[in-house]
């Protein structure tokens, strides 16, 4: 009886698969709470906005499926069928379909969110065309792993492609970040109080989701080109759940930044004599002058200066 061919040891493949696939799920679960806390709260939001958010969960859901699938028929369609680890279904390209669809709304809304707040079409522009380019790169290699659904055939022959995707994505989320850091500060300089606390706290906002997408594709890129093996892949599969939940909880931050601040001055004052000679009517008047500050503004972020500089968040 001859004996059955050892099985390698699978870490690095399908076990690294497994833990992005894992990670990814939970994220999409924090990701699906968001979504329900936007849509509670945010009921007259703009429709372009309200239609992003439900595309982007949805193309979500579609690439959670799409990912599960590819490693349900690996694991246990085709057990221990060695062959099909270098050469997965086709729902695993499909993951790459629905990453291209949101990292492109998702990029392209904190592109715009430059532009309104700098008022420069510049910056906006180069972003909107790397992300295009990252568009087609990630297509074409949806298509090459269509016809030949190798994963070694991305690894050895189109390299540069997935390199330029990756390359193209981490200089769109580094400008965006140190776009918003430059222009938010140059409004906090010359901005009333209220404002100023906006700012900060889209400041740390803008360079918290722009430092996390960034390492993760950093990751990605330095796995992919310095392994053989798939250890970069569970980067790739949470790194569109990253994006996913930067965009919400920016949406979502939008509630806290608009609470009213109310303030209420107590002040006291002594009275003169009020009655007669020799006596003596003392008393204390409290005023309270309480005023509110709402923030207020048709658009998702915009910028507002009249008497002052200030910033408007819907």
């Amino acid at each position: 009886m001859s004996a059955s061919p050892a099985i390698p040891a699978l870490d690095g493949s399908i076990g690294a698969i497994q833990i992005g696939a894992v990670v990814g799920t939970f994220l999409f679960g924090i990701e699906t709470l968001q979504a329900y806390m936007y849509f509670r709260d945010h009921p007259h939001d703009i429709h372009w906005l309200k239609a992003i958010v439900a595309i982007v969960w949805i193309s979500e859901l579609g690439h959670a499926i799409s990912a599960w699938h590819a490693i349900y028929s690996v694991t246990v369609t085709f057990y221990c069928q060695l062959e099909h680890l270098a050469d997965p279904p086709h729902s695993l390209e499909m993951t790459l379909l629905f990453y291209a669809i949101i990292f492109t709304l998702v990029q392209g809304f904190f592109a715009h969110r430059v532009r309104v707040v700098s008022g420069k079409w510049l910056i906006p522009i180069i972003c909107w065309t790397l992300t295009f380019v990252r568009v087609i790169a990630d297509l074409a290699i949806m298509g090459i792993e269509w016809r030949s659904p190798t994963l070694s055939v991305l690894q050895l022959r189109y390299k540069w492609l997935l390199t330029a995707s990756l390359a193209c994505g981490m200089t769109v989320d580094f400008v965006v970040a140190v776009a918003m850091c430059y222009w938010l500060q140059k409004i906090r300089g010359s901005a009333f109080k209220q404002t100023r606390r906006i700012a900060d706290s889209l400041f740390v906002s803008a360079v918290e989701t722009g430092v996390i997408t960034s390492v993760a594709s950093a990751l990605e890129l330095i796995l992919f080109l310095v392994r053989n093996d798939y250890a970069w892949f569970p980067f790739y599969l949470v790194q569109g759940k990253l994006y996913s939940n930067s965009l919400l909880v920016s949406l979502n931050g939008r509630q806290r930044l608009r609470e009213p601040l109310t303030r209420v001055n107590l002040s006291t004052s002594r009275t003169g004599s009020l009655g007669p000679p020799g006596q003596s009517h003392n008393s204390r008047g409290v005023v309270i002058e309480m005023s509110r500050v709402i923030d207020t503004s048709d658009a998702p972020f915009s910028k507002s200066i009249e008497g002052g500089q200030g910033l408007n968040i819907q």
